[in-house]
């Protein structure tokens, strides 16, 4: 019979993510992950297989909570005032240490997503879910008329997905955050219908 791991792997991959998220995949070290994490080299190993698939456990937890929060966003407001939330959120929440460091498949896309095809295509998983999402939104807001109706809901979702990681790099490299919300307002604004 195997023997069950002695640590709490949930708090593993927590703090594998922090690190990877802080630094990038390349940039973190073993040495750095068997300190964050606690394991001894031979136990890392033994449940993770190496650093690589350590890694894409601890993004696919990343990826996880942040669909559960863009959901959360969403739901909780009309259309289109979930996006500008969810934008509101990074520019505003990129002031938090966690959050400084930007959208880890926003700093995966440009650190690994060309050369590793799993993380390639859970980047543009990520693309699509935050599309798909954005979409939705708009049509709903459509149908209850806070959203104009004939914007092409896709089209403008795709243009404020492309839009994101262009925030999420902003804040990881500590720029002007009232540009963000200048650009937010200006992105929103053809979608919303007029308040009378």
């Amino acid at each position: 019979m195997a023997r069950k791991p002695e640590f709490d792997r949930d708090a593993v991959l927590e703090n594998a993510m922090r690190a990877f998220w802080e630094r990038g995949y390349e940039a973190t070290s073993m040495a750095e992950l068997l300190t964050v994490t606690g394991l001894s080299k031979s136990s890392l190993y033994a449940a993770f297989g190496d650093k690589h698939k350590l890694f894409v456990a601890a993004y696919d937890l990343y990826r996880a909570r942040q669909a559960e929060n863009l959901t959360r966003i969403l739901t909780e407001h009309t259309a289109p005032n979930g996006i500008r939330a969810f934008f509101e959120d990074i520019v505003g929440a990129g002031t938090e240490s966690w959050q400084r460091f930007g959208c880890m498949s926003t700093n995966q896309a440009a650190e690994l997503a060309q050369s590793d095809t799993a993380i390639c295509a859970r980047v543009a998983e990520d693309h699509r879910i935050l599309e798909d999402a954005f979409t939705e939104h708009l049509r709903a807001g459509q149908r209850v008329g806070s959203v104009i109706a004939t914007v092409d809901a896709r089209a403008a979702a795709s243009a404020l997905v492309t839009a994101f990681s262009g925030f999420q790099l902003t804040v990881r490299a500590g720029l002007d955050r009232a540009r963000l919300k200048r650009s937010l307002a200006y992105l929103l604004a053809p979608l919303e219908v007029a308040a009378t």
